[in-house]
C-alpha cells in the first residue's frame, strides 16, 4: 500500500493535512465539487453552474474558518487549473476526469499503446 498514489487532496493541499476534522471535510468537499464542475464544464452536462455555486460557498467557508487560508487557496487554485479541459469523449472515458476521480495527478504520463509508441 505504500506505493499507492496519494489522493488528489494531499497533492492539492499541504503535505500534512489539517488535524481538524472539519477542515479535512471542507477540503474534501471542495475537491469533489471542483472535479465535478470541471467535468461538467468540459462535457456540457448542465450541472456546471450549480456545482460552481456550491464550490464558491465551500471556498467562503474555508476562508472564514481556516487559518492561513490565502496560501491554501492559492495551492488549491493551482491544482484546480490542472483539471481544465475540453473533451469530445463522454466523462466516463475521459482521461482527465478519470485521473481526477482516482486522485491521480493530471500530468501523470499515459503509457504507450501496446506494441510500442505510435
Amino acid at each position: 500500500m505504500l506505493n499507492q498514489p496519494q489522493p488528489a487532496l494531499a497533492q492539492a493541499a499541504n503535505p500534512a493535512p489539517p488535524r481538524d476534522p472539519e477542515a479535512s471535510r471542507l477540503l474534501r468537499l471542495w475537491v469533489e465539487l471542483t472535479q465535478g464542475a470541471a467535468s461538467a464544464a468540459a462535457h456540457r452536462s448542465g450541472d456546471e453552474q450549480s456545482l460552481l455555486y456550491l464550490q464558491l460557498q465551500v471556498e467562503e467557508t474555508i476562508t472564514d474558518r481556516l487559518p492561513d487560508h490565502e496560501a491554501l487557496m492559492a495551492e488549491l487554485w493551482v491544482w484546480e487549473s490542472t483539471l481544465i479541459h475540453v473533451a469530445e469523449t463522454p466523462p466516463e472515458t475521459c482521461l482527465i476526469c478519470r485521473k481526477a476521480r482516482l486522485g491521480l495527478p493530471a500530468d501523470l504520463p499515459v503509457p504507450a499503446a501496446l506494441g510500442g509508441a505510435s
